[in-house]
């Protein structure tokens, strides 16, 4: 028996190598688009975002696959990444800054990007010469997955809203019809899937649309996305600090949740939320609604194509209002869509039948008692009023604290800093300012909280927009709105 198993493993064993080597065996090709549009817009986290992706490629046995990279200026040897390390500065000089001055941009400095293996600069004319090169060389069955981590910006087209852009090196950039034109030199039957984490993203939802015009139909190549917010609100996450445990972005997330750990390389509840053993893009997007304590407002692409081409109840038309029990939401919603709901519902304290109802007058302003509209207040950081009281003891003690410049301030930052130190660390208040101060960032901001229920109505919105879809008898829509669903909820490794 044991010489048939031996052959038995060997005949697999040939039999995949002949597989992998056939022409025409389904593939996975990475193009990441990444870093900012100068140095002073190239930020750190979008270098180490690369990074992680890496990483997390490595970590799924893909790290073998074709990745092309553009990163900013490319392999320039330039200073051309923005990096901020506060703690390379010196103690009192923070101190400094933190009781008497202003913090931006402490220990702020520029350095080469350190991302391996970039194919050259992120620019227009790249990211086209490698769709009609390389892109063209894909073939029927073969799935791109594109990465866009950088800056965008809003449609500067009065008639096009959603054709927002990808910002590039040199100030330049690519719009989300641009990338469509690119896209369809791809030959038929490779299927795109993109994660983009910029500004405004969520306008390149609509490249499944044939030239990124819902009128002109669904282009015949499979093109799904996800996106870190829609395509008119900024995205959260540029920032040149090197600390990744401060990045709160898309895509950390995203990419959690796909590889089973965080920036950290720390364990996370794997979201396998229809718990059938796998962790599906459509998962990881969800598992992004439901834990990222962000300003973003995620979209992807079967949730545009509803927004397009569903509507809500207008009367008696056998369609669901947008203000229905929400039992009934709940009883037409998937796995990933009651994760969702029932988390936002605890997180936002939501109960009840009449939930989308409350969750919409949360999102609403109340009216001050001057004329503009101002948003409820949750909560101040009372670190202010005591890091105040500090300074002002201090400058009772040197009343030339109140210029930073003044001789006496700069003695007390280099020959005298240990007594600037300890007269602060000393001060009978300063722990409890230190307290009061992780108080408050641990504080979900009212603009993140109401987000947050944006993100409860949005998902209940397209729970509703699907089962109108359904009744509105357009065959034809339903089953594109069907197939998209089910390419969203495909895998990372599902070709390997």
């Amino acid at each position: 028996m044991r010489p048939n198993l031996l052959l038995r493993s060997f005949l697999v064993s040939v039999l995949a190598c002949s597989l992998l080597s056939v022409p025409g065996w389904a593939e996975d090709h990475l193009l990441t688009i990444g870093g900012g549009y100068s140095p002073a817009g190239n930020q750190a986290s979008l270098e180490r975002n690369v990074l992680f992706f890496q990483r997390l490629l490595e970590e799924q046995g893909m790290g073998r696959l074709q990745h092309d990279i553009y990163f900013a200026d490319g392999d320039s040897k330039g200073a051309d990444l923005q990096v901020m390390d506060r703690n390379s500065v010196p103690k009192a000089n923070r101190l400094m800054a933190e009781f008497f001055g202003s913090e931006e941009n402490l220990g702020l400095a520029y350095r080469n990007h350190q991302v391996p293996n970039v194919k050259g600069q992120t620019s227009p004319a790249n990211i086209r010469d490698w769709f009609s090169t390389k892109g063209k060389k894909l073939k029927s069955g073969d799935r791109l997955l594109i990465y866009v981590t950088a800056h965008g910006n809003r449609s500067s087209n009065r008639q096009n809203e959603h054709d927002t852009t990808i910002a590039t090196w040199d100030n330049k950039s690519i719009k989300m019809t641009e990338l469509v034109k690119m896209l369809d030199q791809l030959p038929g039957g490779v299927e795109v899937v993109t994660v983009m984490v910029q500004c405004h993203a969520g306008g390149f939802a609509r490249f499944m649309f044939n030239g990124g015009d819902p009128d002109r139909g669904l282009s015949k190549q499979r093109r799904i996305g996800f996106f870190a917010t829609v395509h008119d609100r900024p995205a959260a996450g540029c920032t040149p600090e090197i600390d990744e445990a401060s990045y709160v972005e898309y895509s950390s997330f995203f990419w959690a949740a796909l590889g089973g750990r965080d920036r950290a390389g720390k364990p996370i509840a794997i979201p396998d939320y229809d718990q059938d053993g796998e962790v599906s893009f459509e998962e990881a997007h969800a598992y992004v609604i439901l834990t990222a304590d962000t300003i973003d407002l995620p979209v992807k692409t079967s949730g545009e194509f509803l927004t397009v081409h569903s509507k809500f109840s207008e009367g008696d038309d056998g369609l669901l209002a947008n203000d229905i029990d929400y039992s009934q939401v709940l009883e037409l919603a998937t796995a990933s869509q009651k994760e969702i709901l029932e988390g936002l519902s605890e997180q936002l304290k939501l109960s009840g039948d009449n939930r989308l109802v409350d969750a919409w007058k949360a999102t609403q302003t109340r009216r001050g008692p001057g004329r503009n509209r101002q948003p409820v207040s949750r909560g101040q950081d009372k670190s202010r009023d005591v890091r105040r009281e500090i300074a002002s003891d201090l400058k009772r003690r040197w009343p030339a604290l109140a210029n930073v410049l003044n001789p006496l301030a700069i003695e007390l930052i280099t020959t005298r800093s240990n007594e600037l130190v300890a007269a602060i660390e000393e001060h009978p208040k300063y722990e409890s300012y230190r307290e009061l101060s992780l108080e408050a960032k641990s504080m979900l901001s009212e603009q993140k909280r109401k987000v947050k229920f944006d993100r409860f109505l949005r998902t209940a919105d397209n729970v509703i927009m699907a089962e109108n879809l359904k009744r509105m008898d357009d065959q034809e829509q339903f089953e594109q709105f069907q197939a998209l669903v089910a390419a969203e909820g495909r895998t990372l490794r599902e070709n390997q």
